[in-house]
């Protein structure tokens, strides 16, 4: 199994602000994308994205809402799917999706970040890939073939011609192990927290020993040993995902076990003598 980080949701140049951690549940949000056909009101974020942004985004603005996790799906287009073709990305892979947060609470009837509280990179959700698909330039036939995934952006419109869409299985058996959903989001815990509380800025990442090549780890693409300082990762500025091979197979899944027991949506309790 391979483990994608995706980078999603806002950031300094696409709006401008953390997305929010609210009663626990980091809250993703999509980036402004004017050719989408999904606005900010539509999918029940309106009056956040207005009052954290103070009114640069608006409820009626549009935005890609990619990964879609009420559904299960992906896409990914051009040179950023391009890297995940070289890296041969496909069935049984976990995407881990995170960004940029920061706590926010709900005061005198508008949002706000809470006070004394930093921004960081975190994981709020995952996919594992049961069928990537790739739906060309031209959307309709995919559309007609894949109606539930037909108002998915990637979906919609025309992109490059290695515009893919990952469509996710409805549990996956991690490990043979644990039976978990899908697809969903994380709470807000330790465990999918990734900047470091003591680095000067959100990129640098405590890793576990897995991605430690110090401990005999894998190194993410896009990266090198010399990303590595004081124990701590420096992740790149560019791209869009980063690709993990995890080397150390009794650490992984420990990890990746007990993260899952941070999953919003249920993790089968039956098997938890596995954690």
């Amino acid at each position: 199994m391979k483990v994608i980080f995706s980078r999603k949701g806002f950031d300094a140049s696409a709006g401008g602000c953390p997305s929010p951690i609210i009663d626990g549940i980091p809250l993703s949000l999509p980036i402004p994308y004017p050719k989408s056909t999904s606005s900010y009101k539509h999918l029940d974020l309106g009056k956040i994205v207005t009052d954290l942004t103070n009114g640069r985004v608006s409820k009626s603005d549009f935005c890609h809402n990619d990964p879609d996790l009420r559904i299960g799906a992906f896409g990914q287009v051009s040179s950023a799917q391009s890297h995940l073709n070289n890296q041969n990305v496909g069935f049984g892979d976990l995407f881990l999706f995170f960004g940029w947060f920061r706590e926010a609470e709900f005061v005198d009837g508008k949002y706000r970040y809470k006070k004394d509280t930093r921004d960081h990179h975190r994981i709020f959700g995952w996919m594992f890939i049961d069928q990537k698909i790739t739906v060309g330039s031209e959307t309709k036939q995919f559309s007609c073939d894949y109606s539930k995934y037909a108002k998915h952006p990637h979906a919609i419109g025309k992109w490059a011609s290695n515009n893919t869409i990952y469509i996710a299985p409805k549990t996956f058996s991690l490990f043979d192990r644990v039976s978990v959903d899908g697809f969903g989001r994380f709470r807000m815990s330790e465990r999918t927290l990734l900047s470091s509380h003591t680095a000067p800025t959100k990129r640098f990442w405590t890793v576990p020993d897995w991605l430690d090549p110090a401990k005999g780890g894998c190194i993410p693409s896009y990266h090198d040993e010399t990303n590595y300082i004081d124990g701590l990762l420096k992740t790149a500025g560019r791209g869009q995902e980063f690709v993990c091979q995890p080397t150390q197979d009794d650490k992984f899944k420990r990890w990746t076990i007990g993260l899952f027991s941070d999953a919003e949506t249920t993790l089968d309790q039956s098997s938890t003598s596995a954690l």
